[in-house]
Protein backbone atom coordinates (compact mmCIF):
# COMPACT_ATOMS: atom_id res chain seq x y z
CA UNK A 1 0.00 0.00 0.00
CA UNK A 2 2.85 2.43 0.23
CA UNK A 3 3.73 3.04 -3.42
CA UNK A 4 6.85 3.97 -5.09
CA UNK A 5 8.21 3.86 -8.69
CA UNK A 6 10.44 0.94 -9.54
CA UNK A 7 14.07 1.69 -8.45
CA UNK A 8 12.98 5.62 -7.99
CA UNK A 9 12.71 8.13 -5.09
CA UNK A 10 9.58 9.95 -5.54
CA UNK A 11 9.01 13.30 -4.00
CA UNK A 12 6.06 15.80 -4.73
CA UNK A 13 2.81 14.15 -6.24
CA UNK A 14 -0.14 15.63 -8.16
CA UNK A 15 -3.02 13.24 -8.97
CA UNK A 16 -6.19 13.68 -10.96
CA UNK A 17 -9.15 11.68 -11.90
CA UNK A 18 -9.73 11.46 -15.75
CA UNK A 19 -12.99 9.40 -16.18
CA UNK A 20 -12.29 6.42 -14.17
CA UNK A 21 -9.14 6.41 -13.63
CA UNK A 22 -6.67 8.61 -11.56
CA UNK A 23 -3.03 9.86 -12.64
CA UNK A 24 0.04 10.31 -10.55
CA UNK A 25 2.41 12.78 -11.65
CA UNK A 26 5.40 12.91 -9.00
CA UNK A 27 9.31 14.30 -9.02
CA UNK A 28 11.32 11.30 -9.18
CA UNK A 29 15.12 10.54 -8.62
CA UNK A 30 17.15 7.28 -9.33
CA UNK A 31 16.68 5.01 -6.17
CA UNK A 32 20.99 4.55 -6.13
CA UNK A 33 21.17 8.33 -5.74
CA UNK A 34 23.01 9.68 -2.08
CA UNK A 35 21.83 13.37 -2.52
CA UNK A 36 18.84 13.00 -0.43
CA UNK A 37 15.34 13.81 -1.67
CA UNK A 38 15.55 17.35 -0.34
CA UNK A 39 18.89 18.33 -2.43
CA UNK A 40 18.49 18.67 -6.05
CA UNK A 41 21.50 17.68 -8.12
CA UNK A 42 21.67 18.29 -12.55
CA UNK A 43 20.05 16.67 -14.74
CA UNK A 44 18.51 13.47 -12.84
CA UNK A 45 14.88 14.60 -11.66
CA UNK A 46 12.43 13.17 -13.93
CA UNK A 47 8.59 13.57 -13.92
CA UNK A 48 7.15 9.83 -13.90
CA UNK A 49 3.56 8.81 -14.07
CA UNK A 50 1.44 6.34 -12.67
CA UNK A 51 -2.41 5.32 -13.47
CA UNK A 52 -4.84 3.57 -11.02
CA UNK A 53 -8.67 2.74 -10.85
CA UNK A 54 -8.74 2.99 -6.54
CA UNK A 55 -5.41 5.03 -5.74
CA UNK A 56 -4.23 2.01 -4.04
CA UNK A 57 -2.99 0.02 -6.25
CA UNK A 58 -0.65 2.19 -9.32
CA UNK A 59 0.88 1.04 -12.55
CA UNK A 60 3.61 2.91 -13.76
CA UNK A 61 3.48 4.68 -16.98
CA UNK A 62 6.42 5.88 -19.22
CA UNK A 63 8.50 8.78 -18.16
CA UNK A 64 6.58 12.43 -18.65
CA UNK A 65 9.28 14.81 -18.81
CA UNK A 66 12.96 14.88 -17.97
CA UNK A 67 15.27 18.34 -17.20
CA UNK A 68 15.83 20.05 -20.67
CA UNK A 69 19.43 20.86 -21.93
CA UNK A 70 22.50 23.19 -20.35
CA UNK A 71 21.69 26.41 -20.55
CA UNK A 72 17.51 25.98 -20.39
CA UNK A 73 15.22 27.14 -17.62
CA UNK A 74 15.03 23.76 -16.18
CA UNK A 75 18.19 22.34 -16.73
CA UNK A 76 19.34 21.97 -13.72
CA UNK A 77 15.90 20.30 -11.92
CA UNK A 78 12.57 20.02 -12.33
CA UNK A 79 10.24 20.45 -9.34
CA UNK A 80 6.31 19.75 -8.18
CA UNK A 81 3.86 20.10 -11.48
CA UNK A 82 0.54 20.10 -11.79
CA UNK A 83 -1.63 18.78 -14.54
CA UNK A 84 -4.92 19.56 -16.15
CA UNK A 85 -7.06 18.35 -19.07
CA UNK A 86 -8.81 20.88 -20.88
CA UNK A 87 -10.28 20.12 -24.08
CA UNK A 88 -8.85 16.88 -24.48
CA UNK A 89 -5.40 18.22 -24.21
CA UNK A 90 -3.15 17.88 -21.55
CA UNK A 91 -1.40 20.78 -19.35
CA UNK A 92 1.49 20.36 -17.22
CA UNK A 93 2.78 23.15 -15.67
CA UNK A 94 6.03 22.51 -13.88
CA UNK A 95 8.58 24.55 -11.57
CA UNK A 96 12.05 24.66 -13.94
CA UNK A 97 15.42 25.00 -11.56
CA UNK A 98 17.50 26.09 -14.13
CA UNK A 99 21.49 25.80 -12.04
CA UNK A 100 22.67 25.46 -8.95
CA UNK A 101 24.16 28.23 -6.26
CA UNK A 102 23.17 31.61 -6.02
CA UNK A 103 21.59 33.09 -8.98
CA UNK A 104 19.53 30.05 -9.67
CA UNK A 105 16.12 31.10 -10.87
CA UNK A 106 12.60 29.01 -10.28
CA UNK A 107 10.63 29.57 -13.21
CA UNK A 108 6.88 27.85 -14.19
CA UNK A 109 7.40 26.42 -17.33
CA UNK A 110 4.69 24.07 -19.74
CA UNK A 111 4.36 20.58 -21.37
CA UNK A 112 1.22 19.17 -23.07
CA UNK A 113 0.01 16.09 -24.23
CA UNK A 114 -2.92 14.56 -26.61
CA UNK A 115 -3.17 11.45 -24.05
CA UNK A 116 -0.70 11.80 -21.18
CA UNK A 117 1.57 9.61 -22.49
CA UNK A 118 3.82 11.49 -24.65
CA UNK A 119 4.39 15.27 -24.01
CA UNK A 120 6.19 17.95 -25.59
CA UNK A 121 7.72 21.16 -23.80
CA UNK A 122 6.43 24.42 -25.19
CA UNK A 123 8.23 26.47 -27.38
CA UNK A 124 7.47 29.71 -24.97
CA UNK A 125 8.78 28.08 -21.93
CA UNK A 126 8.96 29.12 -19.40
CA UNK A 127 5.32 30.48 -19.02
CA UNK A 128 5.63 32.88 -16.02
CA UNK A 129 8.44 33.93 -14.11
CA UNK A 130 8.15 35.59 -10.69
CA UNK A 131 7.34 39.43 -11.02
CA UNK A 132 10.16 41.43 -9.69
CA UNK A 133 7.24 44.30 -8.70
CA UNK A 134 5.75 42.06 -5.72
CA UNK A 135 8.38 39.50 -5.33
CA UNK A 136 12.02 38.77 -3.93
CA UNK A 137 14.14 38.37 -6.42
CA UNK A 138 16.26 36.29 -3.81
CA UNK A 139 16.93 35.02 -0.87
CA UNK A 140 19.37 37.43 1.31
CA UNK A 141 21.84 35.89 3.38
CA UNK A 142 20.11 37.33 6.60
CA UNK A 143 17.29 34.97 5.51
CA UNK A 144 19.47 31.93 4.86
CA UNK A 145 19.05 29.32 7.10
CA UNK A 146 19.61 26.27 4.36
CA UNK A 147 23.06 27.23 2.73
CA UNK A 148 21.67 25.80 -0.49
CA UNK A 149 18.74 28.73 -0.43
CA UNK A 150 21.03 31.50 -0.73
CA UNK A 151 20.60 33.46 -3.37
CA UNK A 152 17.78 31.81 -5.05
CA UNK A 153 14.60 33.14 -6.58
CA UNK A 154 11.65 31.29 -4.82
CA UNK A 155 8.72 30.46 -7.51
CA UNK A 156 7.59 27.16 -7.46
CA UNK A 157 4.95 24.84 -7.47
CA UNK A 158 2.13 25.52 -9.84
CA UNK A 159 -1.53 24.94 -9.20
CA UNK A 160 -3.95 25.60 -11.67
CA UNK A 161 -7.71 27.16 -10.64
CA UNK A 162 -10.56 26.97 -13.10
CA UNK A 163 -12.75 30.20 -12.62
CA UNK A 164 -16.20 30.84 -13.27
CA UNK A 165 -15.94 32.68 -16.15
CA UNK A 166 -14.00 30.37 -18.13
CA UNK A 167 -10.62 31.19 -17.72
CA UNK A 168 -7.75 29.82 -15.44
CA UNK A 169 -5.97 30.77 -12.34
CA UNK A 170 -2.67 29.55 -11.09
CA UNK A 171 -1.21 30.14 -7.28
CA UNK A 172 3.09 29.57 -7.22
CA UNK A 173 5.06 29.98 -3.67
CA UNK A 174 7.24 32.62 -4.05
CA UNK A 175 8.31 35.27 -1.24
CA UNK A 176 6.34 38.77 -0.85
CA UNK A 177 9.41 41.86 -0.63
CA UNK A 178 6.41 43.79 1.63
CA UNK A 179 7.42 41.56 4.20
CA UNK A 180 10.20 41.33 6.48
CA UNK A 181 12.88 39.03 5.01
CA UNK A 182 12.18 36.02 7.88
CA UNK A 183 8.62 35.74 6.69
CA UNK A 184 8.10 36.14 3.15
CA UNK A 185 6.39 33.21 2.25
CA UNK A 186 3.44 33.77 0.32
CA UNK A 187 0.86 32.74 -2.32
CA UNK A 188 1.37 34.12 -5.57
CA UNK A 189 -1.63 34.38 -8.27
CA UNK A 190 -1.89 34.69 -12.25
CA UNK A 191 -4.15 34.22 -14.67
CA UNK A 192 -4.42 32.73 -17.94
CA UNK A 193 -7.52 32.57 -20.87
CA UNK A 194 -5.65 29.45 -22.49
CA UNK A 195 -3.52 27.80 -20.05
CA UNK A 196 -0.50 29.70 -21.97
CA UNK A 197 0.05 32.85 -21.78
CA UNK A 198 -0.28 33.78 -18.02
CA UNK A 199 -0.60 37.42 -16.32
CA UNK A 200 1.05 37.78 -12.92
CA UNK A 201 -0.52 39.68 -10.14
CA UNK A 202 0.02 40.61 -6.48
CA UNK A 203 -0.17 38.21 -3.54
CA UNK A 204 -3.59 36.58 -2.29
CA UNK A 205 -1.93 35.57 0.77
CA UNK A 206 1.15 36.64 2.76
CA UNK A 207 0.19 36.25 6.25
CA UNK A 208 3.85 37.60 7.53
CA UNK A 209 4.38 34.39 9.31
CA UNK A 210 6.27 31.78 7.39
CA UNK A 211 9.76 32.15 6.00
CA UNK A 212 8.63 29.98 2.85
CA UNK A 213 5.26 27.49 2.22
CA UNK A 214 5.30 24.78 -0.34
CA UNK A 215 3.10 22.65 -2.97
CA UNK A 216 -0.49 24.66 -2.33
CA UNK A 217 -3.49 24.10 -3.44
CA UNK A 218 -5.93 25.92 -4.41
CA UNK A 219 -10.25 24.60 -4.51
CA UNK A 220 -13.41 25.34 -4.15
CA UNK A 221 -16.43 23.18 -1.73
CA UNK A 222 -19.47 24.51 -0.37
CA UNK A 223 -19.09 27.98 -1.26
CA UNK A 224 -16.22 28.18 0.17
CA UNK A 225 -12.36 28.29 -0.94
CA UNK A 226 -9.46 26.54 0.67
CA UNK A 227 -6.20 27.61 0.36
CA UNK A 228 -4.13 24.01 1.17
CA UNK A 229 0.02 24.78 1.59
CA UNK A 230 2.55 22.95 3.47
CA UNK A 231 5.28 24.45 5.75
CA UNK A 232 8.03 24.11 8.17
CA UNK A 233 10.68 25.41 10.43
CA UNK A 234 13.45 23.82 8.41
CA UNK A 235 13.54 27.16 6.60
CA UNK A 236 14.65 29.18 9.73
CA UNK A 237 11.65 30.76 11.19
CA UNK A 238 9.99 29.10 14.47
CA UNK A 239 6.24 28.94 13.88
CA UNK A 240 3.61 29.74 16.10
CA UNK A 241 0.41 27.45 15.19
CA UNK A 242 -2.51 26.80 16.82
CA UNK A 243 -1.87 23.59 17.76
CA UNK A 244 0.93 24.10 20.50
CA UNK A 245 2.44 20.29 19.72
CA UNK A 246 2.81 21.27 16.13
CA UNK A 247 5.59 23.66 14.42
CA UNK A 248 5.58 22.04 10.70
CA UNK A 249 2.85 19.65 8.72
CA UNK A 250 0.04 20.42 5.81
CA UNK A 251 -2.45 23.62 6.88
CA UNK A 252 -4.87 25.89 5.40
CA UNK A 253 -6.92 28.63 5.50
CA UNK A 254 -10.36 29.49 4.03
CA UNK A 255 -11.59 32.12 2.20
CA UNK A 256 -15.60 32.59 1.86
CA UNK A 257 -14.98 35.51 -0.94
CA UNK A 258 -13.74 33.76 -3.83
CA UNK A 259 -10.39 32.13 -4.96
CA UNK A 260 -8.53 35.49 -4.20
CA UNK A 261 -9.50 35.81 -0.98
CA UNK A 262 -8.94 37.19 1.79
CA UNK A 263 -8.16 34.01 3.14
CA UNK A 264 -8.25 33.22 7.38
CA UNK A 265 -6.80 30.92 9.22
CA UNK A 266 -9.14 28.63 11.13
CA UNK A 267 -9.30 27.67 14.25
CA UNK A 268 -7.91 24.60 14.12
CA UNK A 269 -5.28 24.96 10.87
CA UNK A 270 -3.50 21.96 10.80
CA UNK A 271 -4.39 19.29 8.11
CA UNK A 272 -1.60 16.62 9.10
CA UNK A 273 0.52 17.18 11.51
CA UNK A 274 4.29 16.70 11.57
CA UNK A 275 6.26 17.55 14.75
CA UNK A 276 9.61 18.78 14.51
CA UNK A 277 10.28 17.34 10.34
CA UNK A 278 7.26 16.70 7.85
CA UNK A 279 6.15 13.47 7.46
CA UNK A 280 3.45 13.75 5.39
CA UNK A 281 3.88 16.36 3.03
CA UNK A 282 3.38 18.23 -0.17
CA UNK A 283 -0.47 16.68 0.00
CA UNK A 284 -3.53 17.96 -2.24
CA UNK A 285 -7.05 16.67 -2.40
CA UNK A 286 -8.53 15.33 -5.26
CA UNK A 287 -12.20 14.87 -6.52
CA UNK A 288 -13.55 10.70 -6.11
CA UNK A 289 -16.19 9.61 -8.34
CA UNK A 290 -18.68 8.77 -5.44
CA UNK A 291 -18.55 12.51 -4.81
CA UNK A 292 -16.38 12.31 -1.56
CA UNK A 293 -12.70 14.41 -1.78
CA UNK A 294 -9.60 12.53 -0.87
CA UNK A 295 -6.37 13.43 0.70
CA UNK A 296 -3.07 12.87 -0.59
CA UNK A 297 0.83 12.94 -0.25
CA UNK A 298 3.72 11.18 0.28
CA UNK A 299 4.84 9.88 3.61
CA UNK A 300 8.83 9.98 4.17
CA UNK A 301 10.50 7.57 6.57
CA UNK A 302 13.11 9.19 8.52
CA UNK A 303 13.90 7.98 12.10
CA UNK A 304 13.15 9.78 15.36
CA UNK A 305 16.37 10.45 17.55
CA UNK A 306 15.16 7.49 19.97
CA UNK A 307 14.78 4.75 17.38
CA UNK A 308 17.10 2.65 15.59
CA UNK A 309 17.85 3.09 11.79
CA UNK A 310 15.21 1.93 9.46
CA UNK A 311 16.03 -0.78 7.09
CA UNK A 312 14.88 1.78 4.36
CA UNK A 313 16.55 4.71 5.66
CA UNK A 314 15.49 8.02 3.67
CA UNK A 315 12.67 6.89 1.56
CA UNK A 316 9.42 8.35 0.77
CA UNK A 317 6.28 6.88 -0.72
CA UNK A 318 2.57 7.32 -1.49
CA UNK A 319 -0.14 6.01 0.70
CA UNK A 320 -3.46 5.55 0.15
CA UNK A 321 -5.51 8.24 0.14
CA UNK A 322 -7.95 9.05 2.80
CA UNK A 323 -11.67 10.82 2.72
CA UNK A 324 -11.48 14.61 3.45
CA UNK A 325 -14.91 16.01 5.76
CA UNK A 326 -16.11 19.25 5.56
CA UNK A 327 -17.88 20.64 8.77
CA UNK A 328 -20.98 22.73 8.77
CA UNK A 329 -18.43 25.94 9.92
CA UNK A 330 -16.17 24.90 7.53
CA UNK A 331 -13.73 23.05 9.20
CA UNK A 332 -11.72 20.48 6.65
CA UNK A 333 -10.50 17.56 8.22
CA UNK A 334 -8.87 14.12 6.89
CA UNK A 335 -10.69 11.25 8.29
CA UNK A 336 -10.40 7.38 8.12
CA UNK A 337 -11.60 5.62 4.65
CA UNK A 338 -13.48 2.32 5.21
CA UNK A 339 -11.42 0.67 2.15
CA UNK A 340 -9.04 0.40 3.85
CA UNK A 341 -10.65 -2.43 5.68
CA UNK A 342 -9.97 -4.31 2.68
CA UNK A 343 -6.60 -5.06 3.13
CA UNK A 344 -6.55 -5.94 6.63
CA UNK A 345 -8.19 -9.65 7.54
CA UNK A 346 -10.12 -9.39 10.59
CA UNK A 347 -8.44 -11.91 13.55
CA UNK A 348 -10.53 -12.90 16.53
CA UNK A 349 -9.90 -11.17 19.65
CA UNK A 350 -10.54 -13.37 23.03
CA UNK A 351 -9.70 -10.90 25.82
CA UNK A 352 -9.33 -13.48 28.09
CA UNK A 353 -6.02 -13.94 26.49
CA UNK A 354 -4.78 -10.74 27.71
CA UNK A 355 -2.28 -10.94 29.71
CA UNK A 356 -1.46 -7.95 32.48
CA UNK A 357 1.72 -7.09 33.82
CA UNK A 358 0.49 -6.70 37.21
CA UNK A 359 -3.15 -8.69 37.73
CA UNK A 360 -4.42 -6.71 40.59
CA UNK A 361 -4.79 -3.80 38.28
CA UNK A 362 -6.63 -5.68 35.82
CA UNK A 363 -10.17 -6.59 35.67
CA UNK A 364 -10.84 -9.39 32.40
CA UNK A 365 -14.39 -10.15 30.90
CA UNK A 366 -15.47 -11.03 27.65
CA UNK A 367 -16.54 -8.48 26.63
CA UNK A 368 -14.01 -5.66 28.46
CA UNK A 369 -10.58 -5.18 30.05
CA UNK A 370 -10.35 -2.30 33.21
CA UNK A 371 -7.02 -1.15 34.09
CA UNK A 372 -6.40 0.93 37.25
CA UNK A 373 -3.78 2.42 38.74
CA UNK A 374 -3.31 6.13 40.06
CA UNK A 375 0.33 6.21 40.92
CA UNK A 376 2.02 4.96 37.90
CA UNK A 377 1.38 2.84 34.83
CA UNK A 378 -0.28 -0.63 34.01
CA UNK A 379 0.11 -2.61 30.88
CA UNK A 380 -0.80 -6.06 29.45
CA UNK A 381 -0.50 -7.72 25.72
CA UNK A 382 -2.43 -9.09 23.59
CA UNK A 383 -1.63 -13.00 23.13
CA UNK A 384 -1.09 -12.65 19.23
CA UNK A 385 2.25 -11.48 17.37
CA UNK A 386 1.78 -8.89 14.72
CA UNK A 387 3.31 -6.91 12.42
CA UNK A 388 1.22 -4.92 9.87
CA UNK A 389 -2.30 -4.61 11.35
CA UNK A 390 -4.86 -2.62 12.73
CA UNK A 391 -5.96 -2.24 15.92
CA UNK A 392 -9.49 -0.17 17.05
CA UNK A 393 -10.74 -0.12 20.51
CA UNK A 394 -13.46 1.99 22.62
CA UNK A 395 -11.47 3.64 25.62
CA UNK A 396 -13.95 4.67 28.78
CA UNK A 397 -11.89 7.13 31.42
CA UNK A 398 -13.58 6.32 34.44
CA UNK A 399 -11.15 8.24 36.35
CA UNK A 400 -7.63 9.94 35.70
CA UNK A 401 -5.64 11.50 32.72
CA UNK A 402 -3.93 8.71 30.71
CA UNK A 403 -4.60 5.06 28.50
CA UNK A 404 -4.19 4.12 24.68
CA UNK A 405 -2.42 1.64 23.33
CA UNK A 406 1.16 -0.23 23.02
CA UNK A 407 3.40 -2.43 21.15
CA UNK A 408 6.11 -4.35 22.55
CA UNK A 409 8.27 -5.73 20.55
CA UNK A 410 9.64 -9.42 19.78
CA UNK A 411 13.30 -8.25 20.22
CA UNK A 412 15.04 -6.42 23.24
CA UNK A 413 16.45 -4.13 20.15
CA UNK A 414 13.73 -3.06 18.47
CA UNK A 415 11.63 0.04 19.82
CA UNK A 416 8.48 -0.52 20.93
CA UNK A 417 5.79 2.56 20.98
CA UNK A 418 2.70 3.79 22.63
CA UNK A 419 -0.62 6.09 21.72
CA UNK A 420 -1.70 7.35 24.42
CA UNK A 421 -5.19 9.73 24.78
CA UNK A 422 -4.01 12.50 27.74
CA UNK A 423 -7.03 14.20 29.30
CA UNK A 424 -4.88 16.60 31.84
CA UNK A 425 -3.15 17.69 28.74
CA UNK A 426 -5.55 18.15 26.19
CA UNK A 427 -3.58 15.86 23.84
CA UNK A 428 -3.03 12.13 22.14
CA UNK A 429 0.57 11.51 21.54
CA UNK A 430 2.88 9.06 20.37
CA UNK A 431 5.99 8.22 22.17
CA UNK A 432 8.38 5.14 22.52
CA UNK A 433 7.23 2.89 24.60
CA UNK A 434 7.93 3.21 28.69
CA UNK A 435 9.58 6.69 28.23
CA UNK A 436 7.69 10.52 28.93
CA UNK A 437 9.41 11.80 25.63
CA UNK A 438 6.80 12.09 22.96
CA UNK A 439 7.59 11.88 19.51
CA UNK A 440 4.65 13.42 18.49
CA UNK A 441 1.73 14.99 19.52
CA UNK A 442 -1.52 16.47 18.68
CA UNK A 443 -4.07 18.74 20.61
CA UNK A 444 -7.09 17.20 21.30
CA UNK A 445 -10.37 18.16 22.79
CA UNK A 446 -10.79 15.58 25.83
CA UNK A 447 -13.55 13.35 26.10
CA UNK A 448 -14.84 10.80 28.84
CA UNK A 449 -14.95 8.12 25.82
CA UNK A 450 -13.31 7.93 22.39
CA UNK A 451 -13.31 5.64 19.83
CA UNK A 452 -9.12 4.56 19.20
CA UNK A 453 -7.53 3.19 16.16
CA UNK A 454 -4.30 2.85 15.19
CA UNK A 455 -3.12 1.33 11.62
CA UNK A 456 0.05 0.32 11.05
CA UNK A 457 1.38 -1.12 7.82
CA UNK A 458 5.73 -1.34 7.54
CA UNK A 459 6.85 2.04 8.11
CA UNK A 460 3.69 4.10 8.37
CA UNK A 461 1.35 4.56 11.63
CA UNK A 462 -1.49 6.70 11.66
CA UNK A 463 -3.50 7.34 14.72
CA UNK A 464 -7.92 7.66 14.59
CA UNK A 465 -9.43 9.32 17.31
CA UNK A 466 -13.00 9.14 16.43
CA UNK A 467 -12.46 8.75 12.88
CA UNK A 468 -10.33 11.35 12.41
CA UNK A 469 -7.03 11.11 11.48
CA UNK A 470 -4.77 13.16 14.09
CA UNK A 471 -1.55 11.79 13.53
CA UNK A 472 0.47 10.09 10.64
CA UNK A 473 4.14 9.16 11.61
CA UNK A 474 6.79 6.83 10.74
CA UNK A 475 8.50 4.27 12.41
CA UNK A 476 10.50 1.05 13.00
CA UNK A 477 8.66 -1.82 11.44
CA UNK A 478 9.18 -4.79 13.84
CA UNK A 479 6.87 -7.38 15.05
CA UNK A 480 5.61 -7.26 18.56
CA UNK A 481 2.44 -7.79 20.71
CA UNK A 482 0.11 -5.06 21.27
CA UNK A 483 -2.17 -4.41 24.36
CA UNK A 484 -3.27 -1.70 26.76
CA UNK A 485 -1.92 0.87 28.82
CA UNK A 486 -3.71 3.29 31.68
CA UNK A 487 -1.31 5.99 33.51
CA UNK A 488 -2.80 7.17 36.37
CA UNK A 489 -6.22 6.48 35.35
CA UNK A 490 -8.86 3.84 35.66
CA UNK A 491 -9.77 2.97 32.16
CA UNK A 492 -12.11 0.52 30.08
CA UNK A 493 -11.68 -0.71 26.79
CA UNK A 494 -14.56 -1.93 25.04
CA UNK A 495 -15.43 -3.23 21.10
CA UNK A 496 -11.79 -4.41 20.68
CA UNK A 497 -10.74 -5.42 16.70
CA UNK A 498 -7.57 -6.41 15.14
CA UNK A 499 -7.12 -7.25 11.67
CA UNK A 500 -4.03 -8.11 10.21
CA UNK A 501 -2.71 -6.63 6.85
CA UNK A 502 -3.04 -9.12 3.92
CA UNK A 503 -1.34 -7.57 0.47
CA UNK A 504 -3.47 -8.23 -2.39
CA UNK A 505 -2.84 -11.37 -4.79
Amino acid sequence: MLWSPKDQLIGDPTIIRVGREYHLFGECSPSNWTGGMGQSFAGIRTVCHAVSSDMYEWRELPTAITCGPPGSFDHYSIYHMDVFVHHGTWYMHYTGLDKGGPGEQQTIGLATSPDGIVWTKHPEDPVLRADPRWYEPAIPREATYQEKDFGRLWFRDPCIVPLADGTFGMIVTPRDLRQHADVRGCIAWATSPDLVHWTAHPPIYSPGRFHTVETPSLFEHGGRWYLHFMTGPQWGTPLLMTDPYQDAGDFYAVSTRGPTGPFEQPADEIVVAAHHDVRMGASRTVDGPDGERYFYGWLRFTNPGTAAASERGCWQAIPPPRRVRFTADGQLQVVYDERLARYYHPRPLALAGFAPTAAEHWRITAESLTGKDFRAATSGLLPETVRDFMLTVRLRFLRGHRAGVLLQPESAEAPGWQVIADRRLGRVEIAPLGTTQIADARQWSPTAELELRVVACEESLEVYVDDRLLLHQSRIAAPGRPGFLVDQAEAQFTHAHLSLHTPPK
